[in-house]
């Protein structure tokens, strides 16, 4: 086996670079070592490389990867084995915490995460924990794997919400979270799943995944159009995705009585909700959630199993979402790319193998 590997390495906010490094080593006898066949780029890795930098300098960044485990420990979880085919959580808990405790991991206190506290996936191999590998199922790829992370962290929002069949939701924000939702959405009941976004090349890709109805909130009043698509009424389901202090708003306002709101995009910004929206919440009684991350608790259920369970049946498309493949020695201009938008795109693809 090679002793050196390329790697993308972040040195400082902006200085990302693909460089030649040491094939990492297992150092406990729990870990794998995995040749990554995937990783995909999170939205939060653009202002982690592009703004705000990561824990240390250099990181190997990246989170969302598949690939095939090339080496075990001794005590390795989860029965794997050399030549197994895995995704990987990227959050490592500490297993101590009070929420650690009671089955709440997404919520560590003291987490260690891959591609921003310590080394990630955008390289040729990478080392992780056994317990957090979940087994891909025959007729899941390794592209379709690396999309776990999303999945699940699509999941996580749903639930958050009192889901029954024949509920109205409303989706604020097409990146690639945001079109898990729609299908999400559509697959536990939803008979009417509304998008929102400002590019109509994705609002016709939403209803390729299930949307019922696109809005484009450049073009048009985002919550009156949902209140006309309602019957004036509202949904009973909110998913914020964008991360924008506009959509934060339209979210809540957009809600009927009864309605449910779920943040999970990351906003810089701050959020001023008008008098009107606050009364909403209030006369409305509407419910406010926040989401984090996601699970690999087994119960009620493991989310990353329910997402690769979902991708294997085909009722989670996520070829469709991939816009672009690119090298590990592409990051640079991939990045400045993404950070910029000079070109239109969902989810980008490295590929070490390329």
């Amino acid at each position: 086996m090679a002793q050196k590997m390329r790697a993308v390495r972040l040195f400082a906010p902006k200085d990302i670079r693909c460089v030649e490094v040491d094939v990492p080593h297992i150092e406990k006898d729990t870990q794998v070592l995995i040749k990554v066949k995937s990783c995909g780029v999170c939205g939060s890795d653009i202002p982690r490389v592009m703004v705000k930098g990561t824990y240390h300098f250099p990181t190997t960044i990246g989170h969302e990867f598949a690939g095939q485990i090339v080496d075990c420990g001794d005590k390795v979880k989860n029965n794997l084995t050399v030549g197994d085919r895995v995704s990987v959580m990227p959050l490592i808990p500490c297993g101590e915490c009070q929420y650690c405790k009671v089955g709440q991991s997404h919520l560590c206190d003291h987490y260690d995460y891959y591609g921003s506290r310590r080394d990630g996936a955008m390289a040729e191999y990478v080392v992780v924990e056994s317990a957090n590998c979940l087994k891909l199922p025959d007729n899941v790829d390794y592209e379709e794997g690396s999309f776990t992370d999303p999945v699940s962290v699509g999941l996580h929002a749903v639930r958050k919400c009192r889901m029954e069949a024949g509920k109205t939701a409303a989706v604020f924000g097409l990146g690639a979270i945001g079109f898990i939702c729609v299908q999400w959405l559509r697959a536990l009941g939803c008979t009417k799943v509304i998008a929102v976004d400002v590019a109509d090349d994705k609002l016709a890709l939403a209803k390729r995944l299930g949307a019922t109805a696109g809005v484009n909130g450049m073009k048009t009043d985002a919550v009156a159009a949902i209140k006309e698509l309602t019957g004036g009424e509202g949904v009973d389901i909110a998913i914020e995705f964008a991360g924008n202090k506009i959509t934060h708003v339209q979210a809540v306002a957009s809600c009927k009585k009864n309605g449910e709101v779920v943040y999970g995009g990351i906003t810089y910004d701050d959020v001023t909700y008008p008098n009107k929206v606050i009364q909403a919440i209030l006369r409305g009684e509407l419910t406010i959630h926040g989401s984090w991350n996601s699970s690999i608790n087994p119960l009620p259920i493991n989310e990353w199993k329910s997402g690769l369970e979902f991708m294997s049946t085909g009722q989670m498309n996520v070829n469709l979402l991939i816009t672009h493949r690119v090298r590990l020695e592409d990051c640079k201009e991939v990045f400045e790319m993404m950070f910029n938008r000079t070109e239109v795109f969902t989810k980008v693809l490295f590929k070490p193998e390329m």
